[in-house]
C-alpha cells in the first residue's frame, strides 16, 4: 500500500490546465471526456477540469474488461480521452474512439497517446467562472452491459459547481464543520464510483488536503488516520469487517482521536458490524442511502443506536421518501413497499440509451432505485432488500438480507450471500452460500442450524454450502447474480 497527500491548490491548478486543454481540443460545452486511471493527482485534475467547464465526466474502472472499457468509451461519446498507462490493454480498448491527438497517457508512456507531461506544460492562467459539468458514471454488473444515468447540465451558469454537494454533506455531517476545511479528508476507495468520488471532491472544494490510498489496508488505514490526524473518510460495509478483523493490540496501537466523520454506504451493514464500529470508532459513522439517480437519507450513530437497521430520513428539504405498493398507492408506517424518492433539487435522469429502464424507475414524478423499504412513524427508513433479489417461495416473499445479517453474527462466518434456486414443489427455495473465516470451522449442518436459531421457519436455507472466497464488487457490493445465475442456466427466472 501507498499513499499520497495532495492539496486543493494542486489539484485546482491540474483542473485548470485540463480545462485549458479541453478548450483547445475543441471539446464543446455539453461534451464528455473518459477517465481511466488509478486514484490521483492526475485523476481528480482531469475530473476538476470537465466538471468545472460544462463537461461530463466519465471514469472508467481499471477492473473492467477490455470489452466493457470499448463499449463504455464509445456509447459516453468521449473526446478526450486519459488513461493510466498501468493499463495498456485497456488503454487500447478505448483508444479507436478517441482521435490521437486527444488521448493522454499518466504516469507513463502509451502508444498512441500524448504524454501527460503535455497538460503540465499547458499555461496555468486563470480562466472563466466555472460552469457546472456532470459525472457520467457507468455502473457494471456481472451480466449485460454497464448502464449509465445521465442528467441534462444546469442551462445557466450556477453559482455552485460540482463538488458543492459532497462539500454540504461534509460540512452537514461533521459536528464541527470547521474540520471539513482545516483537517485531510482520506480517501480509502477507487475515485471511479460516486460516493468517494463526491466526498473527496467536497473536501478539497472546501480547500482540505486528501490523503489517497492506492490500494486499502486494514493496518495502513488506521495508520494514515493517525500519522496525518484525518477528521473524515468514506468507507464500505466490507471495510468494517476487514477492519474488524485485526487482532485487538494492533486495533489498540493507533490513535484515532482526530477521526469525526466515518461516511458508510453503497451495500447493507449488519447490525453486528455496525454496532461494533460505533464501540470502536465512536458516534462518528453516518450512513447515508441514496444513489447515483438522486435521492439521500442519511443517520447519524446516536439516532441509529435508538434505530438499529435504519437508513435515516431525508435530510435535504428538497428530497421526499415514499413508500408505495404495485399500484403506486402510497404505504403508511410499517407496511413495506417499493421504495421511491421524489426530489425537486436535481433535474430528472434518464438511463442513457434506455427509455424502457428510465420509464420503469418513474411514477408520477418519483423514481426508484429498485429497494424494498417501510417508514416508522417518524420517517426513518429501514431497508429490507432488492426488489430483484427477493425469493418468492410457495407466494411468500424472503428477504436475504434478513438472513444473511444472521449469518454473518456466527463467528466462523467471513461472508455470505443467500440465493432462491429452482425448487419444483416450492418455486424457489433458500440456499445459503457462506464463506468461512480462515481456519474455522464450520458446515452446511451448523449454517443451517445457526439460521434455526435466529430466524422464522420459512427464512432457514433447505441448503448451504462452503466456498473460499464470495465474489465482491470494490464498493462491497455482491456479485449476487454471478452466484444465483449458476443455478438457474437454461431456466425461467423473473429478472
Amino acid at each position: 500500500m501507498t499513499a499520497a497527500r495532495v492539496t486543493a491548490a494542486e489539484v485546482e491548478r491540474t483542473g485548470r490546465r485540463v480545462h485549458r486543454v479541453l478548450d483547445e481540443l475543441g471539446v464543446p460545452v455539453g461534451g464528455g471526456i473518459a477517465v481511466l486511471a488509478r486514484n490521483s493527482r492526475e485523476f481528480l485534475g482531469a475530473y476538476r477540469g470537465a466538471a468545472w467547464s460544462g463537461r461530463y465526466c466519465t471514469a472508467m474502472s481499471w477492473r473492467w474488461t477490455p470489452d466493457d472499457v470499448d463499449y463504455v468509451t464509445g456509447n459516453c461519446e468521449a473526446q478526450a480521452l486519459f488513461v493510466d498507462a498501468a493499463f495498456p490493454d485497456l488503454a487500447a480498448a478505448a483508444a479507436p474512439h478517441v482521435p490521437e491527438h486527444a488521448r493522454f497517457s499518466i504516469g507513463g508512456d502509451l502508444p498512441g497517446f500524448r504524454p501527460w507531461s503535455d497538460v503540465e506544460a499547458t499555461p496555468d492562467e486563470p480562466l472563466t467562472p466555472p460552469l457546472a459539468g456532470a459525472s457520467m458514471l457507468y455502473t457494471s454488473g456481472p451480466t449485460g452491459r454497464p448502464k449509465v444515468v445521465k442528467r441534462p447540465l444546469p442551462v445557466t451558469p450556477p453559482t455552485n459547481v460540482m463538488g458543492a454537494g459532497g462539500a454540504r454533506m461534509l460540512t452537514t455531517f461533521l459536528d464541527d464543520p470547521a474540520l471539513a476545511s482545516e483537517a485531510p479528508h482520506l480517501v480509502t476507495c477507487p475515485l471511479y464510483h460516486s460516493g468517494p468520488l463526491a466526498y473527496c471532491d467536497g473536501a478539497l472544494v472546501l480547500g482540505a488536503d486528501v490523503v489517497i490510498m492506492d490500494r486499502f489496508d486494514p493496518e495502513g488505514f488506521l495508520a494514515l488516520v493517525e500519522e496525518h490526524r484525518v477528521s473524515s473518510t468514506f468507507l464500505v460495509p466490507s471495510l468494517f469487517v476487514r477492519l474488524l478483523r485485526l487482532p485487538e493490540e494492533v486495533r489498540n496501537r493507533y490513535d484515532l482521536s482526530s477521526l469525526r466523520l466515518v461516511c458508510h454506504g453503497s451495500a447493507p451493514v449488519s447490525i453486528d458490524v455496525k454496532r461494533r464500529m460505533i464501540d470502536w470508532f465512536g458516534p462518528v459513522l453516518y450512513e447515508f442511502y441514496g444513489g447515483t439517480e438522486g435521492g439521500g437519507l442519511g443517520i447519524d450513530s446516536r439516532t441509529w443506536l435508538e434505530r438499529p437497521g435504519s437508513v435515516g430520513k431525508s435530510f435535504n428539504p428538497g428530497v421526499e421518501v415514499l413508500v408505495l405498493d404495485d399500484d403506486g398507492n402510497r404505504l403508511g408506517p410499517g407496511v413495506e413497499g417499493t421504495v421511491y424518492f421524489r426530489d425537486t433539487t436535481q433535474a430528472p435522469f434518464a438511463y442513457k440509451d434506455d427509455p424502457e429502464k428510465t420509464a420503469s424507475a418513474w411514477r408520477d414524478g418519483a423514481f426508484t432505485l429498485g429497494d424494498i423499504g417501510e417508514l416508522d412513524e417518524d420517517g426513518f427508513l429501514y431497508l429490507r432488500d432488492r426488489r430483484s433479489d427477493v425469493i418468492i417461495s410457495g407466494g411468500v416473499n424472503i428477504y436475504p438480507a434478513q438472513i444473511e445479517s444472521v449469518l454473518l453474527q456466527h463467528e466462523a462466518v467471513a461472508d455470505c450471500c443467500v440465493v432462491g434456486i429452482p425448487d419444483e414443489e416450492w418455486g424457489e427455495r433458500v440456499h445459503a452460500v457462506v464463506q468461512p473465516v480462515p481456519g474455522a470451522s464450520i458446515d452446511p449442518a451448523g449454517i443451517i442450524a445457526h439460521c434455526r436459531d435466529h430466524l422464522g421457519g420459512y427464512q432457514v436455507p433447505r441448503s448451504a454450502e462452503l466456498v473460499d472466497e464470495l465474489p465482491r464488487t470494490e464498493t462491497g457490493k455482491l456479485a449476487r447474480r454471478l452466484i444465483r445465475d449458476r443455478f438457474w442456466e437454461g431456466r425461467d427466472r423473473r429478472i
